[in-house]
């Protein structure tokens, strides 16, 4: 029996985390766009809010779990995009 390292737990708690994310976006926004701009562009929103979550945890003391948060939303983004090409 392998043990994982923690790099391989960390993985798999973030690959956990996104697949979540996607079955909760599909969940609650079962039509996707078919226009692969406005597709993108959920995928570019959530990118933004990462990066508005990252100027706040380091210029105002915001929560690095916002950053996490944001980054699992636009990966979830990314994944059902390349799933809908």
């Amino acid at each position: 029996m392998s043990r994982l390292t923690d790099k391989e737990k960390v993985l798999n708690d973030v690959i956990d985390d996104i697949l979540q994310e996607l079955e909760r976006a599909e969940k609650k926004f079962p039509v996707f766009p078919v226009d692969k701009i406005h597709a993108v562009s959920i995928m570019n929103e959530e990118a933004g809010e990462a990066i508005q979550a990252a100027l706040n945890f380091h210029y105002l003391n915001g929560d690095i779990n916002d950053i996490r948060k944001e980054l699992i939303q636009t990966a979830a983004m990314a994944i059902r995009n390349l799933i809908n090409l």
